[in-house]
């Protein structure tokens, strides 16, 4: 099925020349089934209203999240420097080689949800649907991880002990619900800026890193690999010896991995983003320096300046919950922290909107294939599947398992459970 349907593919030129509309056409034509699900006036339908730009910057930062900014710490103080750039290398091979394969298949195949689809049409429906409801609660989990970190984030100011953390949550939520009810374009523009902000932000953060570990702040002396030495290069994990230090790098790989996941979100917005056949290729493309530069670079400039001894990796100082953080607080630079964590609560947010966008893309491709309730497969006018937006938000309300712990805590929790479910 695979082949044939590959071989009736258009030629190329043919098909960068195509309109949306010609294009869904020759798609309707391959897969009736997609067009019968999209074609119902009743029940509406998403609408391609994502430009290049919104697309190229959703690949290059649309999920630098907290993964990157808070849950690294605890991955450095457990495994150590080399297995933290070891692990992060490690993920981000196994996500380079993931996204040029969804890319080639988005690229001929752009609708909404795309994962979902892509299993059912090129594999079996049986592992379309497993994988289908697998990404939407690994979506559902991340974004309580991200609502959880947000919260963490906005206790290092002064007065934030003073307001409830459900007042954060039913904020937050009120907010990706507000901002992803309106048209897809809105969530493009919003997420544009925050990836300009994040990008600004962590190459920033790499060159303070540089300017740290060379000895270029005053009064501090040249670092170099010093707390690669001093804290041990890859520390003992559960058992001792090789075994140890293995389990070590091993454990890196779930902060890797959640820092990675999120991703494919270019892939499932290649449904609503104009001219795909042209613009996702290009995006995809540019995934490979994203996770060079901002996930491996970034392990390790932050290895150099943050020791892995440090206890309040940990999380068990509010105000040093962040390596970055711990890091500047060392180099005696006092202006930074704040400007860090405001760094750390956008990419939570930009992150965590991010995700409800997905999970309600992953749940409406589910309701196309049939495989969840035909309710789902309402629209807005604006385009956008209202109940799977409402069911995604309100599974987040999980969220408030963070007032009966420390927010740091409840994020572990949350990381390790999207985790697991990614793998």
């Amino acid at each position: 099925m695979f082949i044939s349907e590959l071989e009736q593919k258009p030629k190329k030129n043919d098909d960068l020349e195509l309109g949306d509309n010609e294009l869904m056409k020759k798609q309707n034509d391959l897969w009736p089934d997609i067009a019968n699900a999209e074609s119902s006036d009743a029940l509406g339908n998403v609408q391609r209203e994502l430009k290049a730009r919104h697309v190229t910057f959703i690949a290059l930062g649309g999920n630098l999240g907290t993964g990157l900014f808070l849950g690294i710490g605890h991955a450095l103080r457990v495994a150590g420097p080399l297995s933290l750039v070891l692990g992060y290398l490690t993920a981000s091979i196994a996500g380079f080689m993931m996204m040029m394969a969804l890319g080639e298949m988005a690229a001929w195949l752009p609708v909404p949800g795309a994962i979902p689809q892509f299993c059912a049409r090129y594999v079996d429906e049986a592992l379309g649907f497993a994988v289908g409801w697998n990404t939407w609660f690994t979506a559902v989990i991340t974004l309580c991880a991200e609502i959880s970190a947000a919260c963490s984030v906005i206790q290092f100011w002064s007065g934030a002990d003073n307001v409830s953390v459900a007042v954060w949550i039913v904020v937050l939520i009120a907010f990706f619900l507000a901002l992803n009810i309106l048209a897809v374009h809105t969530f493009g523009e919003f997420e544009f800026v925050c990836a300009v902000i994040k990008l600004c932000g962590i190459l920033g953060l790499l060159i303070l890193a540089l300017c740290i570990d060379l000895g270029g702040v005053s009064g501090q002396p040249r670092l170099g690999f010093h707390y690669w030495k001093t804290a041990g290069i890859m520390k003992e994990y559960i058992a001792t010896g090789s075994e140890g230090r293995f389990l070590g790098y091993f454990y890196t790989l779930i902060n890797a991995q959640f820092a990675i996941n999120g991703c494919e979100t270019v892939v499932v917005a290649a449904g609503e983003a104009e001219n795909p056949r042209r613009n996702i290729p290009r995006a995809i493309k540019r995934v490979f320096w994203r996770l060079l530069f901002f996930y491996v670079f970034a392990a390790f400039a932050l290895s150099m300046i943050c020791p892995s001894g440090n206890p309040n990796l940990m999380g068990g100082d509010r105000t040093a919950q962040s390596p970055w953080v711990i890091a500047v607080n060392i180099a005696g630079i006092k202006a930074l922290p704040s400007i860090i964590n405001s760094l750390i609560l956008i990419s939570a947010i930009s992150s965590g909107n991010s995700y409800v966008f997905m999970g309600t893309r992953y749940l409406y491709a589910l309701a196309q294939n049939r495989q969840a309730p035909r309710i789902f497969l309402r629209c807005t006018k604006q385009g956008i599947p209202i109940w799977c937006l409402l069911i995604t938000m309100s599974i987040s309300l999980i969220s408030f398992m963070s007032m009966g712990s420390d927010s740091s805590t409840a994020f572990q929790w949350f990381q390790n459970l999207a985790t697991v479910a990614t793998v």
